[in-house]
């Protein structure tokens, strides 16, 4: 009840000052989108996976449409009755200085929003950020509150949160809007003042099948690394064994194993390349 009503006082303080209207959002429609970054995990359970929270926003007026505060309040579900996922405090800190464990944090090769306000040392990262977690609930309210506050700009698919949840075994975990009835629905604010709120597009609810395995790892010893090219050569050119399972050597997704997929390989070890996914 307490996480609530703080809840409920916040979001009544960020979003409910005399002069917001309901709204439509101009032009091409904001979109928050989550995905699951790292559903396969070549390391033994319990893993950290982690959602991306996404803003695509443009600015037909920058005065008047730039996002200026954002409710994202969400709820996370699973198949396995047996096992845990949990949402840690530990985990999801909104520490600046915490590089391992901020939900701002820059992520997965993304540079985050929030973070690079804060760096750029000019104080005009978000002055108002409240982020309560229960086991299975993430509410985070952020507003642009002080004077020199910079709005969020334009720009598709801009990392605005890394949220970490502790995942005991294989199961399908599910992210869906949530909301406090009446209030604290899923929400943007746009304007200096702001001007007005509105419910942006959204891709929810999102699944993803958090398991073990992971394509790659073709000699099956737990890890992606130099040895896992040698045996793909091997395997392409000189008769070695095959990966096993077969589908572990399929890195690039064509249904072939063949150079594609080595080349896939060496980019995401060496290059900075996209990883592989499940078998």
């Amino acid at each position: 009840m307490k996480k609530n009503l703080l809840v409920l006082t916040t979001t009544i303080i960020l979003f409910g000052l005399t002069g917001f209207a309901w709204g439509q959002d101009p032009g091409i429609p904001d979109t928050l989108y989550v995905i699951c970054y790292d559903s396969c995990h070549v390391s033994p359970p319990p893993w950290e996976v982690h959602f991306l929270l996404l803003v695509t926003h443009d600015v037909p007026d920058p005065a008047q449409d730039s996002v200026s505060g954002i409710i994202i309040p969400l709820k996370v579900t699973h198949t396995n009755p047996t096992a845990y996922c949990s949402l840690t405090s530990e985990r999801n800190t909104m520490s600046y200085s915490d590089s391992v464990n901020s939900i701002f944090r820059h992520f997965g090769g993304r540079e985050n929003y929030m973070m690079s306000l804060y760096e750029n040392g000019l104080g005009e990262d978000w002055g108002t950020k409240v982020l309560n977690l229960t086991e299975d609930d993430f509410w985070l309210s952020v507003a642009a509150s002080g004077q020199n506050d910079q709005l969020w700009g334009p720009g598709s698919q801009v990392l605005l949160v890394t949220m970490t949840l502790l995942v005991e075994d294989t199961m399908t975990v599910c992210i869906d809007t949530n909301s406090f009835p009446g209030v604290l629905d899923l929400q943007f604010a746009a304007g200096i003042l702001p001007t007005y709120t509105y419910i942006p597009q959204h891709n929810m609810p999102v699944c993803a099948k958090i398991r073990s395995g992971q394509r790659g790892d073709v000699n099956g010893d737990g890890f992606i690394d130099l040895a896992d090219v040698l045996f793909l050569v091997s395997y392409l050119y000189k008769d070695g064994p095959a990966p096993d399972p077969l589908e572990a050597g399929d890195v690039d997704f064509d249904g072939d194993i063949d150079l594609g997929d080595l080349l896939y390989l060496v980019n995401y070890l060496y290059k900075g390349g996209p990883s592989p996914g499940c078998p």
